[in-house]
């Protein structure tokens, strides 16, 4: 799921209108701005994350980084004006002040000028009321085989039914946000984890390195060093170490498949035992599921179900379209700039299901750094650098006891806060 190009994983991510379809070359020159957001009515981080996504000239593999230093704001029915502020830990996320909400019935436009000057904004989207969802069915399908870094059976399906409105045409979307408890937080290639920063050219017996009392708390890998009888010497060029976490820490795992609804036949009517999530059987302990029913208006309907055509077509949601579909976001000085993304406004209504996998017989999972990595862990070898697994190939004098443990950083697929509605039992 993790190697999807950027531009897919903001299709799958936004709520993209207006269908104007862009012809280009995969292994051309692309060079594009990418806008994921949305403004919802929930009480949680309303995020604008901002790209630049390109294509390598010669391999045409595209490569992605953060927009910094944009100035951006939200514009609320034509008039009050509200600043997003610019997070300095997840680089290229931009966020409304805290217990900034939506609200049903008001219009909103994204605007956001970057640091050459070059102003963009989005269509003004209105935000349509979403009913709520009743009862949720829970059931384990031991048959079908996930969609992760390794094959693997075993799903639990998460099934709504819901009222939809009289009188009115209706479209929606469904999106569900998994919590697992996640014991391995780092991950060190051609390193280790040091929890303090390492002295530059202070070595100690030809073997070690030497920590300073500056945190780090970072991977740490040497660079060869030539010509020095006292820098250690390390006989392999690749190796990856694995670190458990220091406190408790959730993967977050968001569902990377379309799921959408209009109410062409139910028009009024109650839309009954709905799939709308497919939980992969990670581990053997619980797990926190939060529903998510969105409103779409028209375009953002119609947009997504083009695309979702265009990827069932080529055979698969990780296989790369033959156009680029242009969103509701515009180079407000020249309308030919392809700009990728949108930015929406809908109304949402969510539920939390807790699944404590009591139903799964005699299924075996994985486990979750195997399924989302696709290998085991590998941890450093502790001291004193003899037993069974061998010494560590990078040795450090110093600091705290060895092995360490890393921390849980926020990231937008992690998180030491628990989530509202885990079980402490678990």
């Amino acid at each position: 799921m993790r190697t999807k190009t950027l531009l897919l994983a903001v299709f799958l991510l936004t709520m993209l209108g207006c269908v104007d379809q862009i012809e280009y070359n995969i292994t051309g020159k692309v060079d594009i701005i990418v806008v994921d957001g949305r403004i919802t009515n929930l009480e949680e981080e309303q995020i604008v994350k901002l790209f630049r996504s390109k294509a390598d000239p010669i391999t045409g593999r595209f490569g992605s980084a953060p927009v910094l230093g944009a100035k951006m704001e939200l514009v609320v029915n034509g008039s009050q004006k509200v600043a997003f502020v610019e997070d300095t830990t997840i680089l290229g996320n931009y966020h409304l002040p805290k217990n900034y909400i939506g609200a049903i019935g008001n219009t909103y436009q994204l605007r956001f000028q970057l640091i050459d000057g070059t102003i963009y904004e989005s269509s003004i989207e209105k935000m349509q009321s979403v009913p709520a969802m009743e009862n949720i069915d829970v059931r384990f399908n031991a048959n079908e085989e996930a969609e992760t870094a390794i094959g693997f059976k075993g799903f639990h399906e998460l099934y709504i039914d819901t009222k939809d409105p009289t009188d009115e045409k209706n479209f929606y979307s469904w999106e569900w946000v998994l919590y697992e408890k996640q014991p391995w937080c780092r991950s060190c290639l051609r390193g280790v984890y040091a929890v303090y920063k390492i002295i530059p050219g202070q070595y100690l017996f030809r073997q070690y390195f030497v920590s300073g009392t500056e945190l780090f708390e970072d991977c740490f890998a040497p660079q060869p060093v030539y010509d020095n009888p006292e820098a250690p010497i390390i006989n392999r060029t690749d190796w990856t170490y694995d670190y458990e976490c220091r406190t408790k820490c959730w993967e977050v795992i968001r569902n990377n498949s379309l799921n959408l609804f209009e109410d062409s036949y139910t028009n009024g009517g109650q839309i009954t035992h709905r799939k709308v999530a497919k939980i992969p059987f990670y581990q053997r302990g619980g797990c926190l599921v939060e529903l998510r029913q969105l409103s779409l208006n028209k375009d953002a309907y119609e947009y997504y179900k083009l695309f979702q055509q265009q990827t069932e077509n080529s055979g698969g949601i990780a296989d790369t379209p033959p156009t680029a579909l242009r969103g509701n976001v515009k180079n407000v000085a020249n309308a030919r700039e392809v700009v990728v993304g949108y930015f929406s406004a809908s109304a949402v209504s969510s539920k939390r299901q807790w699944i404590d996998r009591k139903d799964t017989g005699g299924t075996i999972p994985p486990g979750l750094f195997e399924a989302l990595t696709g290998r085991i862990p590998n941890p450093e070898p502790p001291p004193p650098y003899d037993g069974p697994r061998g010494e560590a190939l990078v040795k450090i004098w110093g600091g705290p006891p060895r092995v360490p443990t890393a921390l849980c950083l926020k990231t937008n697929n992690r998180t030491p806060t628990k989530p509202e509605g885990w079980r402490d039992d678990n």
